[in-house]
């Protein structure tokens, strides 16, 4: 799945989690059943498949056929791919497709597609999605905003890291808008970390079927504040990883083994050069949306994760801890921050969420420092404004008590001092307020609230602080 989001509004990727996947195959004992066989015809590049599979039962076998799959291969890609290879993936695509209904527990309701292109075809096809959903002069102002934080070096080119990283991970994806499922044509049929890949992907495409997930989604990214939708991804794509998972089991030992192998060798050089955040970041909703979705099977099965498709996460903070979503808490009332700058542009108002505090945090604390100082979260709202190449912000957070604020203070503290380099602070109108370095940067506590102003121009920083009384 290709998609736009997360917590401090990077582009979210399709990332195949070799490293969890490597840890899963370890484990991976149990020997696999012969592939049912299928039978296909073609026409004008439309191949159909019709899969027969076998359910013995004692001495009985009955022989049931499944919804017809269909692939497609563009005139451009098809004088380049072996068909005899593509004979090959018509069967383990097929195959694939039955077992995506199997571990889901749910039937498609409609014919999949799936379209395979040869390398420099699917290439181009995610080079062209990535290239719609990034603006070059918004991740200008995003590179600004994340390195007055401390979060990007200065000097960063966002933009073509953002190409590098999407390029080198992406193996295979659903298309939510064409309601397709894109995958490179293999060299001799599908490796067993391919399979794995195109599994995950099949449920993206089986679910959206029965929950319409997609356009809520995109929804969204659209009109939400940033931290409800890298909620939702994280049930999505928890989802589909439990269920690759689930597959993963019916593996053969040897299969497991070269999966591990080829998880081990792959080029993930420019995702292991990326800030930590940012790694932490895209791996977000797989990771940590697993955890979340298998606690919500432990608690009612598959038929809960289906129900959550209809109430879904709200915040990171029910994903994070999953008794908050199932007892429905949601965030502390807020009000807007209300501010504004005149000449300047407002550029984005949005949420951190729990899970972007922990990243902002983990720069200059250690992850339990900051996965503590972020976990009593309530609620926060920012404000980014824009003049040139100026960048404001203000932020205004609630804690669950007086405690949490307290804790979240000190962490922004060593923050402020260890990763933005503002120098030291000095006590003003019942704050701190940093002045030394590049940046004006003011943080004050009051009760259990917070409020934190970072900004490249010292002029824009008193004004907003003036505004919030402070």
């Amino acid at each position: 799945m290709i998609e736009p989001g997360g917590s401090l509004g990077s582009v979210q990727r399709l990332l195949n989690i070799r490293r969890l996947v490597v840890a899963a195959l370890v484990a991976v004992l149990v020997a696999a059943g012969c592939s049912p066989g299928a039978e296909t015809t073609t026409t004008d590049g439309v191949t159909s498949s019709t899969l027969e599979t076998s359910t013995t039962v004692g001495d009985d076998t009955t022989t049931t056929t499944t919804t017809q799959v269909t692939f497609t291969i563009p005139g451009s890609a098809s004088d380049s791919i072996d068909p005899a290879v593509v004979d090959e993936m018509h069967d383990e695509l097929a195959s694939l497709m039955v077992q995506a209904e199997e571990v889901r527990g749910l039937p498609f309701i409609e014919t999949p597609t799936v379209v395979i292109l040869d390398d420099a075809a699917f290439r181009q096809r995610v080079a062209d999605l990535i290239a719609e959903d990034l603006d070059r002069d918004e991740l200008a102002v995003d590179t600004a905003f994340l390195t007055m934080l401390g979060m990007l070096e200065p000097g960063t080119d966002l933009y073509q890291l953002l190409i590098d990283l999407y390029t080198e991970q992406v193996a295979g994806f659903y298309d939510g808008d064409a309601e397709e499922m894109v995958v490179p044509a293999a060299t001799d049929g599908f490796t067993p970390l391919q399979k794995i890949t195109v599994l995950h992907e099949l449920v993206h495409a089986l679910t959206d079927q029965h929950f319409e997930f997609n356009d809520e989604y995109e929804s969204l990214i659209d009109n939400g504040n940033g931290d409800d939708a890298a909620a939702f991804q994280a049930l999505i794509e928890g989802d589909a990883t439990h269920a690759q998972f689930v597959y993963m089991e019916s593996m053969s030992p040897l299969e497991a083994v070269q999966a591990a192998t080829e998880a081990l060798s792959y080029d993930s050089s420019v995702l292991d050069a990326a800030p930590s955040w940012m790694q932490l970041d895209l791996t977000f909703p797989y990771q940590q949306g697993l955890v979340f979705v298998e606690s919500v099977i432990a608690d009612g099965g598959l038929a809960a994760v289906d129900t959550a498709y209809q109430d879904p996460p709200t915040t990171t903070e029910q994903v994070l801890d999953s008794s908050k979503f199932s007892r429905s808490e949601q965030p502390r009332a807020m009000q807007p921050l209300g501010v504004d700058l005149e000449g300047w542009d407002l550029y984005e108002e949005a949420t951190f969420g729990e899970w972007g505090i922990r990243l902002i945090l983990g720069i200059a604390s250690s992850p339990g420092t900051a996965t503590q100082a972020a976990a009593g979260w309530g609620n926060d709202t920012y404000e980014v404004f824009t003049n040139g190449d100026d960048v404001a912000m203000a932020m205004a957070y609630l804690g669950d008590s007086q405690r949490d604020a307290e804790e979240l203070a000190d962490a922004l503290i060593a923050h402020i001092r260890d990763a933005m380099g503002a120098g030291a602070a000095e006590e003003s109108g019942g704050g701190l307020l940093y002045r030394q370095g590049d940046v004006y940067v003011f943080l004050d506590r009051v009760d259990d609230a917070l409020y934190w102003i970072v900004s490249t121009d010292k002029s824009a920083g008193e004004d907003l602080r003036s505004q919030l009384g402070l």
